[in-house]
């Protein structure tokens, strides 16, 4: 997968997240004695909180042997982390220091969290622990408190941007910047879904044809391009076949932030082609419409914006 191949290796590698990216880097100018043995890095999915992780464990002095991984939406429960404690009082393999990196920690159960305190509580000199997770919210009180806290935020469409462009040159290879722009506009500050539909389109040199691989790579319905075809009508028209707007939409299937994503490609390769003024500024007003993440709020929500783009003028 290409987002492994370009993962940062590093902290001055990491784009975006200038103050948390900083904050950590500081850690490492104070003595090994005064260093957080328990971080907690929370923020929206892909937008590098593992990658950081993993950075971290490194500079604590883990090797590849010493770090240990888990995904806590897979292992949540109490014997998980009975083993763990089992085993965080003996040194790593060929390192003195032994991290562990509990991905989506917020799915540990209430005895997990309860057990995995204990541990924190008397962490040994030699381990450290690092919480990954989208819902800081749902981890208890008590493990929050003994963390050390870093939010990691989405990243603005220009570092997607420089993220998308060091990848292509790390590669030694080009592709065109339309398509490099149109991937940060759509990929919501995520760089993992940016380097995916990188990868997805990285042979096709035609522009156009890249854009729209984009839009039917994201699609799983034929009805998506149905929808796309009645947004882009002009402001009275969408208003008259509202309900026929709304059909079509009910048909599609309920993966909304593909969707969403492919209509946000869709209208921002229409922007760039467009040269009446109105026309422009009503695709424009539409990309504000579906630049909304309907992540948690799934269908009903994409819907709604539909709704709206048929409404609002």
């Amino acid at each position: 997968m290409l987002y492994q191949l370009v993962r940062p290796n590093n902290l001055d590698e990491m784009v975006g997240n200038v103050a948390t990216v900083g904050a950590l880097k500081g850690i490492f100018r104070q003595s090994s004695d005064r260093h957080p043995h328990t971080i907690l890095l929370h923020g929206p999915s892909g937008c590098g909180k593992t990658t950081i992780a993993r950075i971290l464990a490194k500079k604590f002095g883990s090797n590849e042997h010493s770090i240990f991984e888990m995904n806590a939406a897979n292992t949540r429960g109490i014997d998980t982390i009975r083993e763990i404690s089992v085993n965080a009082h003996l040194l790593g393999m060929g390192s003195s220091i032994k991290t562990y990196i509990l991905d989506e920690s917020h799915q540990l159960t209430s005895a997990a969290q309860e057990a995995l305190l204990k541990i924190i509580e008397d962490n040994p000199v030699h381990c450290y622990f690092i919480l990954c997770t989208t819902e800081p919210q749902n981890l208890i009180k008590t493990i929050r408190n003994r963390c050390s806290e870093y939010e990691v935020n989405l990243l603005s469409a220009n570092e997607i941007l420089e993220v998308l462009s060091r990848a292509v040159k790390k590669l030694d290879t080009k592709v065109h910047h339309d398509i490099l722009e149109a991937i940060s506009y759509t990929a919501e500050g995520c760089s993992r879904t940016a380097l995916v539909q990188l990868e997805q389109v990285f042979d096709i040199k035609n522009v156009d044809e890249a854009l729209e691989f984009l839009v039917k790579g994201t699609e799983r319905d034929a009805n998506v391009i149905d929808l796309l075809k009645l947004l882009i009508m002009a402001p009275e028209i969408r208003l008259k076949k509202w309900k026929r707007i709304i059909q079509i939409y009910s048909l599609l299937d309920d993966d909304a932030e593909k969707i969403r994503r492919s209509i946000l490609t869709f209208l921002f390769n229409k922007l760039k082609k467009i040269e009446n003024v109105e026309d422009a500024k009503d695709i424009t007003h539409l990309l504000q419409i579906f630049s909304q993440s309907v992540f948690y709020g799934g269908k009903p929500a994409l819907g709604a914006l539909v709704a709206k783009a048929c409404f609002e003028r």
